[in-house]
């Protein structure tokens, strides 16, 4: 823009004319800038997600050797009759029906030679009397199989805390002792030197039947 003075005009007239002619300049406004520093709210913080509990573990509310013990001592005056001990362990699945038909063959015996006396049958896998003993007399059976021979023995005890006497009824086996501690395995104490097939237990078991029935009566008086 061209701006033409005329001769003869003022100076601070013509400065003011120039002024006029200026072309104006408008300044955008910028962001708004923030204001003096103040408390500044805080973040809020969301709580962490509680973790789900750990599925809860069975509660193993009985070791091995209690799952063996008989959960009744039985009756005064009576027979507690435990379930079988069978070794080795390994063949415990496969001999369960054996040590169960073992188990009434002993059960007849009692009543036939304890008569009149309460027999406490004891369950799979109750094979011991408690800590304290069982009340009356206990009666237990130690199986051992080998292929297709067998070997059984008796396990008699008087009431209470008593040792165990060792009874051969069929098989033959050398003892070390013919009794065991309260409760000790009356493995301990024998060598088996022959087993009988095990198609032949009833009838051995008949021929043996005195010694068991002696036993039994020894230990109820």
């Amino acid at each position: 823009m061209r701006v033409t003075l005329r001769r003869g005009l003022p100076l601070a007239a013509a400065a003011a004319l120039l002024l006029s002619c200026s072309p104006t300049t408008t300044t955008a406004p910028g962001p708004s800038q923030p204001g003096p520093a103040g408390p500044q709210p805080q973040p809020t913080l969301q709580p962490s997600p509680t973790p789900a509990p750990a599925p809860a573990r069975p509660a193993v509310a009985e070791t091995l050797e209690e799952r063996h013990v008989s959960k009744s001592p039985g009756a005064p005056g009576g027979v507690t009759l435990l379930w079988p001990r069978i070794i080795p362990r390994d063949i415990v699945d496969e001999n369960r029906d054996l040590a169960a038909a073992l188990q009434q063959r002993m059960k007849g015996i009692v009543e036939k030679h304890l008569p009149g006396r309460p027999v406490d049958f004891r369950p799979e896998p109750e094979r011991v009397c408690p800590k304290t003993g069982c009340t009356g007399v206990s009666v237990g059976l130690l199986l051992s199989r080998q292929g297709q021979g067998c070997l059984v023995l008796a396990l008699v005890s008087r009431p209470g805390v008593s040792p165990t006497r060792i009874v051969p009824w069929v098989g033959k086996v050398q003892l070390r002792a013919d009794t065991v501690g309260f409760r000790e395995w009356p493995e301990s104490q024998i060598t088996i030197a022959d087993y009988i097939p095990c198609n032949s237990l009833l009838t051995t078991m008949d021929s043996q039947e005195a010694a068991v029935a002696a036993a039994l009566q020894a230990a109820a008086q």
